[in-house]
């Protein structure tokens, strides 16, 4: 299932975005890593992804912003990552329409085996290979 499925990282902290490019390039997904928002939307045209991975302490709500953009307007769905378990963050993160918060430190296992359950439900909801919304238009 991980043939040709496109992933955007972005991720502010270094370390964590070199270790999910290099564990998620390991499995067969195609990885596209940036490090804030506005690279993100340079990189939306020509990637072209099916799912992405959103660092929730992006700065001034980007990592919010990110998430909500990204799913209304591209139509794909969107791990957002945190550190924060409170129900405040949770309620955030849902209203900005997320797949799923996964609070950091996580299982790269975990996170595989959701990405590919979260597109699984979308490929079912499409009713076709679940990548049909992406890029409506940014």
């Amino acid at each position: 299932m991980t043939d040709s499925i496109s992933i955007l990282i972005i991720e502010g902290e270094p370390n964590l975005r070199g270790n999910l490019a290099s564990a998620l390039t390991e499995v067969g997904f195609i990885v596209a890593v940036v490090r804030d928002y506005p690279e993100a939307l340079l990189k939306i045209d020509e990637f072209k992804p099916d799912i992405a991975i959103v660092d929730e302490a992006l700065s001034n709500r980007a990592g919010r912003e990110a998430c909500y953009q990204l799913h209304s307007a591209l139509g794909i769905p969107v791990i957002v990552l945190g550190e924060d378990s409170s129900e405040e963050v949770w309620e955030r993160v849902t209203e900005v329409e997320a797949d799923l918060y996964l609070i950091k430190p996580f299982s790269y296992r975990e996170l595989v085996a959701r990405i590919k359950a979260i597109l699984r439900r979308y490929k079912k909801a499409a009713g076709g290979d679940g990548c049909e919304n992406r890029n409506k238009g940014f």
